[in-house]
């Protein structure tokens, strides 16, 4: 078996233990429930409509709502390389419905939150999402990565909760879909804006890219990811894909070292092979190297040693409360995940973008079923969730905007450099300041997102 294999194999058996497909029957999953905070009413108290979102539906409820159940779907990876992030998905989201389903559900309807496995494959990912609509009859969805039906949901008007990233996710195309982690060209920039307060950024700079086309598709934005990076005073050199598929990096790093780069940027879960890589080949860019994909922290702890000094970030807050501060909100959240789903609990998957961000999904989507009263259907769900400004997740900065025309998501992020902890072997890295980019005006403003993927998609 090749080394890079081997190293697949790694993350594989490191990430995934006990991932799998099943359901949440709102039953508690751990002998100590958490005590009750005033999290979710602050929440839902601070998620002030910018529109004059309905409180009620007129109507009648999709047939995912009976007296006593609300179907709720979720698709994501729970096998195979990137299945660690598949877990983290359903598992917050699905910590936070048992949470709610303990305190009596939704005006007295239990939360039945259907998941399945879509291997990562695009084609399984969205044969889920078909069934979870035509057959379970969902009210609402939970995706992971992937694009491949973000047509069909907005076919249906199925409100969905996703991480974000590409182009589709943030598009006016897709009214529908609500990005929850972040944007792989925001915090790119966000990631210089970092580089550059920390003197890593210098004019001229030679900066290679490596990014992913497939699940996660970002070749929509390397052009913009290539600007930014011009903006910033330095001169892309190289852009090139690079997948878990792909196996090897080893000749990308021939390429890296021949081009002299100063700086590599990732864009792409594969990242850690290329780490490794140059690594055998006695090399290392001068100025540094990482990316938002590097930010997943069990990931981190897999690349080991070789994880010191790579740039990652964060978009919300860690275990302690850093860097805001310990709350009611951050207690709820640890004190919750550990006891619905014990796997999560480790301090690496507490702090990890999918983790927080699923969680802030949950209490998104939460709030826009409390809001609806005893109808409850996908138009009042969406009009809630679209009409939303500055929704107080607690554990990650204010989700700014769903508005079909502007969505931002959280967009506020912090980054740092990874260390490793040699006596602990784990890796670690100290919060920042949250921040945005600086480069928001120069794209368009708040809500350029959107629409540099409506141009993008031909919107």
């Amino acid at each position: 078996m090749k080394k890079s294999n081997v190293m697949i194999a790694l993350v594989t058996a490191a990430m995934v233990a006990g991932a799998c497909g099943g359901r949440t029957d709102g039953g508690a999953t751990a002998s100590t429930p958490p005590a009750a905070t005033t999290g979710a009413v602050e929440a839902t108290a601070v998620a002030a409509p910018a529109t004059d979102a309905p409180t009620t539906t007129i109507g009648v409820s999709d047939p995912g709502v009976t007296d006593d159940t609300i179907k709720i779907g979720g698709s994501a990876t729970l096998s195979g390389p990137t299945a660690s992030i598949g877990v983290e998905v359903v598992g917050a989201a699905g910590a936070y419905f048992d949470l709610i389903n303990q305190r009596g559900g939704i005006n007295g309807r239990k939360i039945d939150f259907i998941t399945y496995d879509d291997l990562g494959d695009s084609s399984q990912y969205l044969a889920n999402v078909k069934k979870l609509i035509e057959q379970d009859k969902v009210v609402a969805l939970v995706t992971g990565f992937g694009d491949a039906a973000v047509e069909y949901i907005a076919s249906q008007g199925t409100p969905t909760i996703t991480f974000g990233v590409s182009p589709a996710t943030f598009s006016s195309k897709y009214p529908t879909i609500y990005p929850v982690v972040g944007n792989a060209l925001l915090w790119t920039q966000e990631t210089i804006a970092a580089l550059q307060q920390a003197s890593v950024v210098q004019p001229g700079m030679k900066v290679g890219v490596i990014y992913d086309d497939t699940l996660i598709d970002i070749s929509p934005y390397v052009p913009a990811i290539k600007k930014s990076w011009e903006n910033a005073g330095a001169t892309v050199v190289s852009t090139d894909v690079m997948s878990l598929a792909t196996g090897s990096c080893d000749s990308l790093v021939l390429k890296m070292k021949d081009l002299d780069i100063d700086y590599w940027d990732f864009q792409t879960a594969a990242w850690f092979l290329c780490v490794q890589a140059a690594d055998r080949q006695g090399w290392s860019p001068k100025l540094g190297w990482g990316g938002w994909p590097a930010s997943v922290p069990i990931t981190a702890r897999v690349a080991g040693p070789l994880v010191e000094g790579v740039w990652a970030g964060s978009n919300g807050d860690q275990p302690n409360g850093a860097p805001r501060g310990l709350t009611e909100s951050t207690t709820e959240f640890v004190d919750t995940i550990s006891a619905f789903n014990p796997e999560l609990a480790d301090p690496m998957r507490l702090e990890s973008p999918a983790t927080l961000g699923y969680w802030a999904g949950a209490k998104l989507l939460v709030a826009a079923l409390e809001a609806q009263g005893d109808v409850i259907n996908k138009a009042g769900l969406n009009a809630w969730i679209q009409g939303v400004k500055n929704f107080d997740t607690g554990v990650t900065p204010p989700i700014i905007s769903m508005a079909p025309d502007c969505k931002t998501g959280s967009e506020l992020v912090w980054i740092a450099q990874w260390h490793w902890d040699a006596a602990n072997q784990n890796a670690v890295r100290t919060a920042g300041d949250y921040f945005t980019s600086p480069q928001k005006e120069a794209f368009g403003g708040e809500c350029f997102l959107t629409a540099l993927s409506d141009e993008i998609l031909g919107g």
